[in-house]
């Protein structure tokens, strides 16, 4: 993070949900980076990204002492809000360990390296993000069908898709998809960070060893709470207002 605002905002966030920051680096001469979010009244977005130090503070070949925290990991969620280079080294690293390596599409819009790919044990973008990536329509469920498909071929075994209102599905080489529909939200005030929301609750499920079935509903409730309250941080809810949620559904 860079030594500003946005950084200590950050810093205090994780440190009050329990995330212990022992290799957190403030960078003092690039800002943090940011999202800044344009909110319509449906609730739905766009975002623009200001990559700051997330992008541009890196060294080119990781320290052996950070990768070992990868190593020791139960499971590893990687996103496009850093460079390939750095997703490639920690995704490397967990294989080695065994780790699970879940990559979430969100983030700049450029070709995924085949080489990070080929570390990613479930993939997981949106409609728009699986459409950009394989260049097939999305439109239907036979469309997000196919593009899985195309995945797969690239050699991603699972992939993940976010369907926003429509739900989830989970696609699995040589098997039936598994379907989630979303868990219904009374009332959708700002879908921001829904599905980081999502991916995380499902990474939380699986590490924890809960079928894929039941991560992908556990994940829906998460989402569906996400959703229901304005701002990317405050919006993510707590494990028990998650598991109340799924006693009600």
């Amino acid at each position: 993070v860079g030594n500003d605002a946005h950084g200590n905002l950050l810093a205090n966030a994780l440190r009050d949900g329990g995330v212990r920051l022992d290799y957190l680096t403030v960078v003092p001469s690039a800002p943090t980076g940011h999202a800044v979010v344009m909110l319509q009244s449906s609730g739905q977005n766009s975002i623009v990204i200001v990559g700051g130090t997330n992008m541009s503070c890196w060294p080119q070949t990781l320290p052996p002492q950070h990768l070992e925290v990868v190593s020791s990991a139960g499971i590893v969620l990687l996103q496009r809000e850093i460079p390939d280079f750095v997703n490639v080294q920690v995704a490397k690293a967990a294989r080695n360990a065994g780790v699970p390596v879940i990559f979430d599409a969100g983030g700049f819009d450029a070709p995924i390296p085949q080489e990070l790919l080929d570390f990613v044990d479930i993939f997981s973008p949106n409609e728009s993000e699986l459409a950009r990536l394989t260049g097939l329509p999305t439109e239907s469920f036979e469309d997000i069908t196919q593009a899985a498909v195309k995945c797969h071929k690239l050699g991603v075994k699972q992939v993940l898709v976010k369907l926003g209102s429509k739900g989830s599905a989970l696609f699995i080489e040589g098997e039936e998809p598994i379907q989630q529909p979303a868990i219904f939200a009374k009332t959708v005030i700002d879908t921001t960070g829904a599905g980081d929301t999502f991916t995380a609750a499902f990474a939380v499920a699986l590490v924890e060893g809960k079928s894929k079935k039941e991560c992908l509903r556990f994940a829906a409730a998460a989402a569906s709470l996400c959703v229901q309250v304005k701002g990317a941080i405050p919006s993510m809810p707590d494990r028990k207002s998650v598991l109340e949620l799924l006693n009600h559904h």
